[in-house]
């Protein structure tokens, strides 16, 4: 029996498992059933990998530091954040940057859920203490809007629309 070591064991899980896990999540809602989920699935596999039991009394804070891994909701609200960064970079007549401004005619949505991708987008700006009104201009200082972010992203090649 061969045994996996513990750098094989990370990219496998981060290029298979989290990528299956958070596919499109710069378009989910953010609830706090779904980040407690999210974050319970990512903490059970870091477990598993460097194989820490729960008889062993160990933290979460402790696995993530462990580990060197972000709990993954956090993980999740960057690529919230810089996916609403490229849109809003958009030109607005792009269908996206339209997407994010549209409102119903009566002001109501039909359906269950109060809770909308763009409220979830501005718990996103306010916890980074930035303002609706200033999204745009901050947008399109690429510099201010990346340091934003904890994480600046590699590339920055695409289209306008």
């Amino acid at each position: 029996m061969a045994i996996v070591g513990l750098s094989t064991k990370w990219q496998l899980y981060s290029s298979m498992v989290m990528s299956t896990a958070i596919y499109a999540s710069e378009t989910w809602t953010s609830t706090s059933k779904i980040l407690k989920k999210l974050d319970v699935f990512h903490q059970r596999n870091l477990r598993k990998i460097v194989r820490v039991t729960w008889k062993g009394k160990v933290t979460n804070a402790e696995v993530l530091k462990q580990t060197g891994q972000k709990r993954l909701q956090d993980i999740v609200g960057e690529r919230r954040f810089r996916f609403a960064g490229h849109i809003l970079q958009m030109a607005s007549e792009c269908p996206a940057h339209c997407a994010v401004d549209w409102r119903p005619a009566d002001g109501r949505r039909k359906g269950w859920t109060k809770k909308t991708w763009r409220t979830t987008f501005r718990e996103d700006l306010q916890a980074r203490g930035v303002n609706w009104s200033e999204t745009e201009a901050i947008v399109a200082d690429h510099v201010h809007w990346r340091n934003l972010l904890p994480i600046v992203p590699q590339g920055t090649a695409g289209s306008k629309c």
